[in-house]
């Protein structure tokens, strides 16, 4: 179900269908090597929101697509909001959203740079003292890996296609950002927005200025795009079609519908909630 699609008076029955989930996607506009779209991290999650809203009935609202990307400004198509603005827009949509009716609301994740963002956000949420619960979870905490595509039941998927799905995984090819999993991703939901002729035109591989801080486990803000000038990290891999892609999606989109049954009957966050906030009373 989507917000914007329902009509004033079906908003009671979408809440009680859905046991008050609503899905927040949040993505964000950044190049994607040559071979994708800016867009990317909105239009795969935006799409496979919607394909697993319609298996598990929950909401899904409207697109964020205004994610971390304090970085890469210099490449066209990128849209860089501050902190302090994006996490007011969550906070108040959250609000909005709640104030509808949905308890409990699902900030879905495209881009990997989101997760610290959305984690403080979650975490500030609780110091509102609020009536509902906020959760997250990234599309990439379960990556459509050719190993785990090829664990399951697919069967449209050719001989050819599973040998090019375990090449993938023999030859150590690396996935990341842009790379055959995310090209899969858009392809499997939009495949007019990819080219996969260009997949080869930029290197995807590192250049290694920021080595030494990983070997110490030292962070930074930077050392991804430092290491990674082309905006883009991994292995696209040559077999990519519309089977491999079908399947992609359709793994990540059962992984959202398994989060979105769990979030329907589970009671433990909100009996703890309230047990925490008693505690600080």
């Amino acid at each position: 179900m989507l917000w914007e699609n329902l009509r004033e008076e079906e908003f009671e029955e979408a809440i009680n269908r859905s046991k008050g989930v609503c899905i927040l996607p949040v993505g964000c506009l950044e190049k994607h090597g040559q071979h994708l779209p800016v867009g990317t991290d909105v239009i795969h999650i935006t799409e496979i929101a919607r394909l697993a809203a319609e298996l598990e009935p929950a909401v899904i609202f409207p697109t964020m697509y205004f994610g971390e990307k304090t970085g890469a400004g210099e490449f066209k198509g990128t849209v860089i909001f501050t902190a302090k603005l994006r996490q007011q827009i969550l906070k108040e949509t959250c609000r909005e959203i709640a104030r509808n009716g949905f308890k409990k609301i699902l900030l879905y994740n495209g881009h990997g740079g989101n997760q610290a963002m959305l984690s403080a956000f979650s975490r500030s949420v609780l110091y509102e003292k609020t009536d509902y619960m906020v959760y997250d979870y990234s599309i990439g905490s379960d990556f459509a890996t050719p190993k785990k595509l090829l664990q399951e039941n697919y069967s449209y998927l050719t001989s050819e296609d599973r040998k090019i799905l375990e090449a993938y995984t023999a030859q150590k090819k690396r996935y990341g950002h842009a790379c055959f999993i995310e090209t899969g991703w858009v392809y499997g939901v939009r495949p007019e927005a990819v080219r996969l002729d260009k997949a080869d035109q930029e290197s995807g591989a590192s250049v290694h200025r920021f080595d030494a801080f990983a070997e110490r486990k030292i962070n930074t803000p930077f050392a991804w795009m430092a290491d990674y000038p082309n905006s883009y990290a991994g292995d696209m891999h040559e077999g990519m079609n519309e089977r491999i892609a079908r399947a992609m999606v359709e793994y990540s989109t059962g992984k959202l519908c398994g989060v979105i049954r769990f979030l329907k009957n589970e009671t433990i966050s909100n009996a703890y909630k309230k047990e925490w906030e008693e505690k600080g009373e």
